[in-house]
């Protein structure tokens, strides 16, 4: 009986764990993986398509650079549509020397490369012209 009851009680739990998590994805998307701790980031370097990008040492703009990662979220098993390039990228600059780069458009959001479709489009470039003062 003792043990039905721990059996019962733990199915219900990892029930409403994976419940839980298909409305979390289903409402916010998917967030990507590896995001930096603003302490261990050197510089970053934000850069509009064919342009020169400029270089942030300021703490602040580093952390907010480092924030700007959790717009990134996407939606899984969507597909991304023929896109043209990513419109803004920012490329973080580790003390370890390694360098990670979040990019997207108005659609499509890249991290470190690995394309995807963003649950809010234009999220991530609306983020970085206004925090950046990027001229569109």
């Amino acid at each position: 009986m003792k043990k039905e009851n721990i059996l019962r009680t733990a199915a219900g739990v990892v029930l409403t764990c994976i419940i839980v998590t298909v409305l979390f994805v289903m409402k916010n998307g998917v967030p990507v993986w590896g995001a930096p701790s603003p302490r261990d980031v050197e510089s970053v370097t934000v850069a509009r398509a064919g342009e020169a990008g400029e270089t942030y040492n300021d703490p602040e703009k580093i952390e907010l650079a480092v924030k700007l990662i959790n717009s990134l979220n996407y939606q899984p098993f969507t597909p991304v549509s023929g896109s043209t390039g990513p419109d803004i990228t920012i490329t973080y600059k580790l003390k370890d020397g390694r360098e990670l780069t979040a990019a997207a458009n108005w659609i499509t959001g890249w991290w470190n490369g690995e394309a995807h479709a963003l649950k809010e489009p234009d999220m991530f470039v609306n983020l970085a012209e206004g925090i950046f003062h990027i001229e569109g």
